[in-house]
């Protein structure tokens, strides 16, 4: 429709009304604005002005400026000052959250609920060493998660303030653009189609004035753009669909209506994917650290009969149980999630790709299609006029094409088109000396055409000027019949060049004259493709990602810069979409609507609705969708996608609704956002595995120990392995990664199994040392080391030849007695004054010299076994991350800087730990002065034994309260960590084959089909392996996850052609 209501054929119209309109539409119209005119009679929008409140939807323009003492020039920079000292910002208040609260809510979570139980048992036993240490760990973990997320927090903060809302405002008379919380009440601003209303405004525009269409659905709930005609007001926050015009500012910040309202509107929080999945993660570790713990209450209270008598070693039931519980539990999965997602988050903004929504990397990295507008995304966005091939029509000439099309252009515009018309005429700068354009109508995408009225200076003469979709314009020409087929020819033509026509027409007189509309020439216009577009679609191919082109373009030049880009040319216009909606069209291999989409490569003349509805097939067809836009048309699609990209320029409407927003321009950043989401991925997924499998480790390996054996291990041991082991898992989210070549999505049925087989396989290899080092020989008969041999058969035939044995000292702390001794006198008959509180008393049982040095023979090497079976859990539990998180041989794989790190601090101080080991907790109870049948089978004493307090006889409870260093065990340890080591890659890569986990079978397949392809074309031709065999099926590599869809053969065919074309080249 023209600016002044009359259409361009010349049917009078309704302002705000299209031609054609369907039933539907009106209904809708007619209910929308009864509702409006409802609320125009009942509802007063009112907003402070001074301490009063006014009215401004029931007033009139000139008294709003009366009130607020402005004018339609606008305010000049003191008045602005002033106003801004007065009204304040124009934002709401942020909301801030107490540090210290939100600290403490790192700690508050089920994981986090376990280990705060856990401190509470500890310290019910007194055992004030691990309820400190169990305490730190908790508060190591909340400050590494607090200060690494703020620290990320402040650092995105501060490269998305370049995205913040701008408005143009009248300041001292010109138009100046400006941040938008300056705004203050009195300002004039500018708005325009794709526009975020940033305060409470009323239109300015004279009475003809077409109206604009402002969608208010986020505030009021209309369904339809509501029409803005001069006079009427608009919220903050409102998106202008079409339309450009001033607006005077009457309300900012908290005194708008969304400010207002922002008090009663309870926001909720989305929960991302991956946290969902970390905490069934985390559930599953919970209820399987419960069955183990009722199984071993059960065992010890039940099968051992245990007693529990309260304090330091009275209940090493409920210290076994804390075992289970602290080094089962997760306790860093909070941690490692928030700083991987924090930090990769920062790393992909600096990247250019700005997180809105941070479940969004997650999806990215399973994106499987992308549907990528090719303006701006895909070519460079620059448009230039090829003057050699401008058609003239009419008599005009070039240079007269050229100028009409350079009136037709509004003055001082941002539109790439109005840009190029402008810098394509050389006399440019004189035109408007010659000309007036006192009125321009701007595009808007349901007419597809702009209006520009001049009028010449000189001669008062005026004329209209059209320019637009060529198809539209020649609709409207008087000549259309004359010059169609030429027109039709040319368009076509430079379609198939990759050209972009613009038609340009023109009318005489100005507002109110007759629609004789004169069709005079037409513009071939060129958006080359980006340098980096063709390589960039051929890397998310291989990384499994059909790219679909979705234009609004003629589907010939779609094709054509398709076909300049390598992507297939299998495209549609939205009009055979709606056949095949409708069931009017059948395409070979096609069947329905859905396999057509799923099938394209693009479509092209597409509206923003068709967006959408791409957007919602291709989901029902079970693809993780990402969609691109720009406009505000676009944001529907882009709220809908799975993942909605805002490129970058795009509206503020755009960007509102898209969950990635991109700053550079171009494919290629996308592509470098879906690595760097999928390394996140697999960051996350590498923890899922490592945890499950640690959870099960721990909890199989000391529950069966304790079940079977009724053995114990001290808590502050199990506390110290989760400490060193939680560093190396924060690591993790700085670790070094290759990401998938396929979407990446959650199995949990993989994660699961493995992580239970590879929790089984590493208790298997901690329960065998166990066996062979405290039930057998094998280490003193094989290599000459010291026995920790523990059964009582072995004890007593040790401790009867000890004593027996004429060499044999005692008591070296006093006077020295000799051997042999008998082994079933009393141990005071003999001299044994390690307690003479004992020996003293007849109330209690004094224990033989056989048993007393049996029982402490028991201490001593349970006390050793204990500090062996640490540094063995530690050092192969950790290494585990260095498999899990590759899917090649992890010695070939190398990991990050800061995981070697954290895993050989992490592994010294463990290894230091049992070599020296320590007392750990108070003296026994009832001990002796020191350990004097401490010596090891190997003949001497262990440097580690001097001076120790030792448990007597008769009172097992308390041989838990020691460790003592194993000493050369630790090489024992670390040898058998070792060989354990090297199968678990050959059973990762059993387990991978087995689950066909990432595809791993189809790979072998692909890899093996590509050599044998290789070799027998340079045996034919001499040509280079092809990079994708041809006669491989699709999805057994491009869709190895199990996701329910079919085959793209149009990706299929990109790959083969691109084969061809590679060897092809090669041959050259």
């Amino acid at each position: 429709m023209s600016a002044d209501g009359v259409g361009p054929k010349g049917s009078v119209q309704k302002p705000g009304v299209p031609e054609n309109e369907s039933a539907y539409d009106k209904s809708m119209r007619e209910s929308n604005e009864g509702k409006e005119d409802k609320k125009e009679k009942s509802d007063p929008v009112k907003a402070p002005v001074g301490d009063k409140e006014v009215d401004f939807k029931n007033i009139s323009l000139e008294e709003a400026f009366d009130i607020l003492k402005c004018s339609p020039k606008g305010l000049t920079t003191a008045e602005h000052a002033q106003r801004l000292e007065e009204y304040g910002p124009n934002k709401l208040p942020e909301q801030t959250r107490n540090p210290f609260l939100v600290y403490l809510g790192y700690m508050n979570n089920p994981l986090s609920w376990a280990m705060e139980i856990a401190c509470i048992i500890s310290i019910a036993l007194l055992d004030f060493a691990d309820f400190g240490l169990i305490l730190g760990l908790l508060f190591t973990n909340a400050t590494i998660s607090y200060v690494e997320e703020s620290n990320a927090d402040k650092a995105i903060k501060a490269l998305t303030s370049a995205l913040a809302p701008r408005a143009k405002a009248l300041r001292d008379g010109e138009v100046k653009q400006i941040e938008a919380f300056e705004l203050v009440p009195g300002d004039v601003i500018v708005v325009r189609i794709g526009d975020i209303i940033p305060a409470d405004i009323k239109f300015m525009g004279d009475p003809g004035d077409p109206p604009m269409q402002i969608d208010q659905a986020a505030l009021t709930g209309e369904s339809l753009p509501s029409k803005k005609f001069p006079g009427d007001i608009g919220f903050s926050g409102s998106t202008v669909k079409q339309g450009e015009c001033q607006a005077m500012v009457y309300a900012t910040g908290v005194n708008t209506f969304f400010g207002r309202a922002a008090a009663l509107i309870g926001g909720t929080q989305n929960v991302a994917n991956i946290q969902k999945i970390m905490t069934l993660i985390g559930a599953v570790c919970l209820v399987t650290i419960g069955i183990w713990v009722v199984v071993e209450l059960a065992a010890q209270f039940g099968h051992y009969s245990h007693t529990c008598l309260g304090g330091i070693g009275g209940c090493p039931t409920l210290t076994n149980m804390l075992v289970i519980i602290v080094g089962g539990i997760p306790i860093a999965m909070p941690t490692v999630l928030s700083v991987t997602l924090a930090l990769g988050a920062y790393k992909l903004a600096k990247e250019g790709a700005i997180v809105a929504r941070m479940s969004a990397v997650e999806e990215m990295a399973g994106m499987d299609i992308l549907c990528s507008d090719k303006t701006g995304t895909l070519t460079l966005n620059h448009l230039s006029v090829d003057e050699a091939t401008v058609v003239c029509l009419a008599g005009k000439d070039v240079q007269e094409i050229m100028k009409l099309s350079a009136l037709s252009a509004q003055i001082n515009s941002e539109e790439a088109i109005d840009i190029v018309l402008i810098e394509s005429y050389k006399q440019y700068d004189q035109l408007w000396n010659e000309y007036e354009q006192y009125k321009y109508t701007p595009f808007n995408p349901t007419d597809k055409y702009t209006i520009s009225m001049v009028r010449d200076k000189s001669s008062g003469k005026e004329m209209r000027l059209m320019k637009g979709a060529p198809q539209v314009v020649l609709k409207n020409a008087q000549n259309r019949n004359e010059c169609a087929t030429l027109v039709n020819s040319k368009i076509a033509e430079f379609a198939q060049r990759g050209y972009r026509a613009l038609g340009v027409s023109t009318a005489e007189g100005g507002e109110g004259s007759p629609p004789n509309w004169t069709m005079q020439g037409l513009l071939p216009l060129f958006d080359p493709p980006r340098h980096d577009t063709k390589e960039t679609i051929e890397e998310c191919i291989r990384k499994g990602i059909s790219v679909k082109m979705v234009t609004g373009d003629q589907l010939l030049i779609g094709k054509e810069v398709a076909r300049q880009l390598g992507m297939g040319t299998n495209m549609y216009t939205t009009e055979v979409l709606l056949e095949a909606k409708e069931g009017r069209i059948h395409l070979e291999g096609v069947n329905d609507v859905d396999e057509l989409v799923e099938h394209a490569d693009g479509f092209a003349e597409v509206f923003p609705e068709h967006k959408y509805a791409v957007v919602e097939i291709l989901q029902n067809r079970h693809h993780m969708v990402g969609m691109t836009g720009d406009g505000v048309n676009d944001a529907p699609a882009l709220k809908k996608a799975d993942v909605g990209i805002a490129v970058a320029g795009a509206t503020e409407a755009a960007r509102g609704a898209a969950d990635i927003v991109l700053t550079e321009p171009g494919l290629s950043t996308i592509c470098s956002a879906v690595i760097g989401a999928r390394k996140i991925f697999q960051r996350m997924t590498t923890y899922a595995k490592y945890t499950v499998a640690m959870t099960f480790r721990i909890c199989f390996t000391f529950g069966i120990l304790t079940v079977v054996y009724n053995w114990y291990f001290p808590t502050l041991l199990i506390v110290l392995l989760a400490v060193f082991n939680d560093g190396a898992m924060i690591a993790l989210s700085k670790d070094r990664v290759t990401p998938s070549r396929t979407p990446n999505t959650w199995n949990l049925t993989n994660i699961f199994i493995t992580g239970i087989i590879y929790g089984v396989f590493l208790s298997l290899s901690s329960w065998s040392l166990y066996y062979v080092a405290a039930k057998t020989d094998f280490f003193g008969d094989s290599i000459g080391m010291f026995s920790l041999n523990n059964r009582q058969p072995h004890l007593e035939s040790f401790c009867r030849g000890y004593i027996q044995s004429p060499t044999t000292q005692y008591n070296r702390a006093l006077a020295p007695i000799r051997g042999p001794l008998n082994p079933d006198v009393s141990a005071c008959a003999v001299g044994h004054t390690y307690n003479q509180a004992l020996c003293q008393t007849t109330t209690r049982i004094v224990p033989t010299v056989l048993q007393q040095c049996m029982a402490e023979q028991q201490w001593m090497r349970d006390s050793m076994l204990r500090t062996l079976i640490y540094c063995q859990v530690s050092v192969s539990g950790q290494a585990l991350v260095f498999v899990v998180r590759t899917q090649s041989w992890s010695l070939m794989s190398r990991a990050g800087l800061l995981t070697y790190i954290a895993f050989t601090l992490a592994q010294i101080l463990a290894t230091v730990i049992a070599f020296f080991g320590f007392n750990g907790y108070d003296n026994p109870r009832d001990h002796v002065g020191n350990c004097v049948f401490c010596v090891l089978s190997s003949g001497g004493y262990s440097p580690f034994l001097a001076d120790k307090k030792a448990p007597q006889a008769f009172t097992e409870s308390i041989y838990t309260d020691s460790i003592v260093g194993c000493t050369a065990y630790v090489i024992v340890a670390w040898i058998w960590s070792i060989v354990w080591y090297m199968l678990l890659d050959p059973l990762k890569w059993i387990l991978a084959y087995i689950m066909n986990e990432d595809g791993f079978r189809s790979q072998g397949r692909w890899k093996a089909a590509a050599r044998k392809r290789g070799a027998r074309r340079r045996m034919e031709s001499g040509g280079k392996q092809d990079t994708v065999p041809g006669h491989m099926d699709q999805a057994s590599w491009t869709n190895p996850l199990g996701r329910q869809s079919h085959v793209m053969s149009p990706t299929a065919e990109q790959l083969q052609r691109a084969s061809i074309v590679r060897v092809s080249t090669s041959q050259r």
